[in-house]
């Protein structure tokens, strides 16, 4: 008997186990991958961006050391309209923070991670285990499969951390809810020959936002989002031709573009689930939401996720669950989190709307608002403490405390 299975074992998986360890807890983890196998690296590498709230939240696990050696501070954030002439600047010092941000490739913090669940005496990795059922009767069953057996593990409660497309969930019976935008989001690593190592840019075109994230030397993550069309033609250009249209759409403020990796196409939807709870089931991360990358959060918020039902055990002192504190915790889960995924959900998706619109007024009201979001220290206060997820509250893992 477990008494907490989370299933999924991607980033946020990982970091669940992590966060609801505790030395009179069992905690098992569910991930079909194999999790030793190595990603590309360099100019191939994926990488995320890691807000503020979340370097809180790894710091309260005692990694952040870990991860900051690897990582890329985000000090300063450019924002600007292509072929407007509104611009806004977000400042670290401003807020008296070392960096409004971090950017770090995914594999470098999939081993730190990795390596703090392997050597956690009261975590059980089950990976290369692929999920085949849920049941919840008198107990919580959780079945998958893994060297070509069907196993089974008794649970007092399960996190579900599959993704935007959770088997787990479809198998509750939850239903989701898609919005398409028609787009594409198209990433690879670019190599630049005047690089600002700690200047991230968020420029907004017709089609939608192009980020350049820095990782570090002259490395910067690129995430192009575009129309469905424009994506697949924009993937099909050789490294040249892709050089040049992006060059061409973000300018020279990182000098010229020397050198880029592959790319990478995903089309983009927000999927979010009807409920967030099912039983002794409690959906976290993209499982729960999965964002358009406008705003970086998805994974921020599943971060937050996280660090809500920590906050709820903690504050009733439970290391063991039984059915009536689980019923209790899981109504309150689901009030909490709605309200600040419902917010996240309605920032990003005003951005995608504002920012996307090839109108004339919408473009003029971009180059106004970008312009005048400058002027305005407690509208542009309010905005950069929402992109850093420092918005909805503080809790224990939130100060960087256990």
């Amino acid at each position: 008997m477990r008494d907490i299975s989370i299933i999924g074992g991607g980033l946020i998986g990982l970091c669940a186990a992590l966060v609801m360890q505790h030395p009179g807890r069992r905690v098992t983890l569910v991930e079909a991958a194999d999790l030793k196998r190595q990603q590309p690296g360099g100019l191939n590498a994926r990488s995320i961006a890691l807000a503020a709230s979340s370097v809180q939240i790894f710091r309260a696990l005692g990694l952040w050391s870990q991860i900051a050696a690897q990582a890329a501070p985000i000090r300063r954030i450019h924002v600007s309209a292509r072929g407007r002439w509104g611009v806004t600047r977000f400042e670290a010092e401003d807020y008296d923070l070392d960096a409004l941000g971090y950017v770090i490739e995914n594999n470098a913090l999939r081993r730190i991670l990795l390596t703090a669940v392997e050597t956690a005496a009261n975590i059980q990795l089950e990976d290369q285990a692929e999920f085949e059922s849920v049941a919840q009767t008198r107990k919580l069953e959780i079945g998958y499969r893994k060297n070509k057996r069907i196993k089974k593990i008794e649970s007092a409660i399960a996190l579900v951390a599959d993704g935007a497309r959770s088997p787990t969930r479809s198998a509750l019976g939850i239903e989701h809810h898609s919005v398409d935008y028609g787009q594409a989001v198209v990433i690879s690593n670019v190599a630049v020959s005047q690089p600002k190592s700690d200047t991230a840019y968020e420029r907004f075109t017709v089609q939608g936002p192009l980020a350049m994230l820095p990782l570090g030397g002259r490395l910067y993550a690129c995430v192009w989002t575009l129309n469905l069309q424009a994506a697949a033609t924009i993937c099909a250009l050789d490294d040249a031709e892709f050089s040049a249209r992006l060059q061409d759409c973000f300018g020279y403020r990182l000098g010229l573009i020397e050198d880029v990796g592959q790319r990478f196409s995903l089309p983009l939807q927000r999927t979010r689930a009807e409920s967030l709870q099912q039983g002794r089931c409690l959906l976290i991360g993209n499982a729960a939401n999965a964002l358009h990358p406008v705003a970086g959060q998805s994974f921020n918020l599943g971060l937050r996720d996280i660090a809500c039902l920590y906050e709820l055990l903690v504050a009733r002192e439970l290391i063991k669950l039984d059915n009536e504190s689980i019923t209790e915790i899981a109504r309150e889960y689901e009030m909490l989190r709605v309200r600040e995924q419902r917010q996240v959900i309605r920032y990003g998706d005003g951005l995608v709307s504002l920012f996307s619109n090839e109108l004339p007024l919408f473009s003029q009201a971009r180059a106004a608002g970008l312009g005048l979001l400058d002027l305005l220290p407690a509208l542009k206060t309010q905005a950069a403490f929402t992109g850093m997820g420092m918005t909805f509250g503080g809790n224990r893992l939130l100060r960087g405390h256990l």
